[in-house]
């Protein structure tokens, strides 16, 4: 490890300045129990387990699973008619049970789960619909006709499609057709109802989401604008991640291109980031995925806790992390759980710590955003603002620690390093001087500082 001493003052950076400078009045920022969320999957999904990281969920809702593996067929809520998968040759295969969605996602709701249902619209080919009009009407009004928070109360938005561009199935032509029936008849069905885009992105699509622009002229139709970002030095073979800040990839200025799309042409309506996160598994890749790459788990900790920092201090409202639970496979994707085997990782204990902190909290002001010294970030207690938390690191993703002499805008109450296990000791010695500035040693694992004005 590197070691680098800082005596440079902190000046804040007001969140406002961007938005003043623009002529436009910035918009409160969500309480972060109301920005993190994460991906789950149904019958898979333990909300117990999960509580203590989130009470926001975004669920793979399988259009399949309602219409009996026949597209176009009249659904029956609350109940699905036939779960399962499509093995590698296609055939669909059964699991040994049924799915009540009133049970099944009412348990969630009972738990204070909010609830995000992506509708898999796109395990149908734009060529399979046996008539696109009519199915798709039917689906959505049945849809958010039961689901709806005018009726059962279960979900409170619904995505017309998860990455619907994957495989080719969908040209934007093709989405911005089926889009336009489901979202009609999904407003038609419960108006109560957020109606979310698929995953959209801004500039070159990457294969997996629309072009944005499917949705230039349609802002009547949606209430939110959903966007789908790894933070990915390289795709294929070796979909090799990176940390959140590195310049090397445009994470968040990508998202930030998304922003300025909606400030143009869509103002107002809201961007959540529905996809984001890391693999990081205990295995070695089989010999015939040898250029496949994850982190560390403490990367893959530290990268979660930092992406939900820096991407609360953009413009989006929501930010979903993919994914629960992973079976520990070394392969793009399938390792990217904050729990193996439904056993915490240190991402698990990281989040739950993020979550506990600051869910509370809204990010108030960017202190200081140095991508080769520190980020430093202050949170404001959304009832009490002479309560605030500073969230401090070091970003550059070479172990690099750093000496920070910090001007504390208060009285230091305690600090708090970032955790990686079950009941790990997290306190952390600051002493601030008579002028109420303190030397911390920060490191790629956040510290957090609880301060009172």
């Amino acid at each position: 490890m590197r070691l680098i001493t800082l005596l440079a003052g902190v000046i804040p950076t007001l969140l406002v300045a961007s938005a003043m400078a623009q002529g436009r009045a910035q918009p409160q920022k969500p309480l972060m129990k109301e920005f993190i969320g994460i991906n789950v999957h149904t019958v898979q999904f333990d909300p117990k387990l999960y509580a203590p990281v989130t009470r926001m969920v975004r669920d793979y809702h399988p259009y399949m699973w309602d219409v009996d593996d026949k597209p176009g067929t009249a659904t029956s809520f609350p109940m699905a008619k036939h779960i399962g998968w499509k093995d590698d040759s296609g055939k669909f295969r059964s699991w040994n049970r049924k799915v009540d969605w009133k049970e099944l996602y009412g348990e969630w709701v009972k738990m204070g789960y909010d609830i995000d249902a992506t509708i898999q619209i796109e395990a149908v080919a734009y060529k399979d619909w046996p008539d696109r009009q009519k199915n798709l009407t039917e689906y959505g009004k049945a849809f958010a006709g039961y689901f709806g928070p005018s009726h059962a109360n279960l979900v409170t938005s619904a995505e017309i499609g998860n990455e619907p561009a994957g495989n080719k199935k969908y040209t934007p032509e093709q989405y911005k057709e089926v889009f336009r029936i489901m979202a009609r008849a999904l407003r038609e069905g419960d108006p109560k109802l957020k109606i979310v885009s698929c995953a959209v992105q801004a500039g070159k699509a990457d294969g997996y989401c629309q072009p944005i622009d499917v949705l230039k002229g349609e802002s009547a139709l949606y209430d939110v604008i959903n966007l789908h970002q790894y933070a990915l030095l390289k795709g294929w073979p070796s979909f090799e991640r990176t940390f959140p800040e590195d310049p090397r990839f445009r994470f968040i200025g990508i998202l930030e291109d998304a922003i300025a799309w909606r400030d143009q042409n869509a103002p107002g309506k809201p961007l959540w980031l529905t996809e984001f996160g890391y693999d990081a598994s205990s295995k070695q890749p089989a010999p015939n995925n040898k250029d496949w790459k994850d982190c560390t788990d403490l990367q893959q900790a530290q990268w979660i806790v930092r992406s939900f920092l820096a991407l609360s201090a953009i413009d989006i409202e929501r930010a979903y992390l993919y994914f629960f639970n992973d079976g520990d496979s070394p392969s793009f994707h399938a390792s990217s759980g904050i729990t193996r085997n439904l056993e915490p990782k240190m991402s698990y204990w990281a989040m739950a710590h993020l979550y506990q902190s600051l869910g509370d909290y809204r990010l108030n002001a960017t202190i200081e955003k140095d991508a080769k010294g520190a980020y430093v970030f202050e949170f404001v207690n959304g009832k009490d603002p002479k309560k605030l938390i500073w969230v401090a690191w070091s970003p550059t993703g070479s172990n690099l620690e750093l000496q920070k002499d910090l001007k504390l805008p208060g009285k230091l109450v305690k600090a708090e390093r970032m955790p990686t296990a079950k009941d790990e000791k997290t306190a952390v010695t600051l002493a601030p001087d008579d002028k109420g500035s303190a030397r911390a040693q920060l490191t790629e694992s956040p510290l957090y500082i609880w301060i009172e004005k």
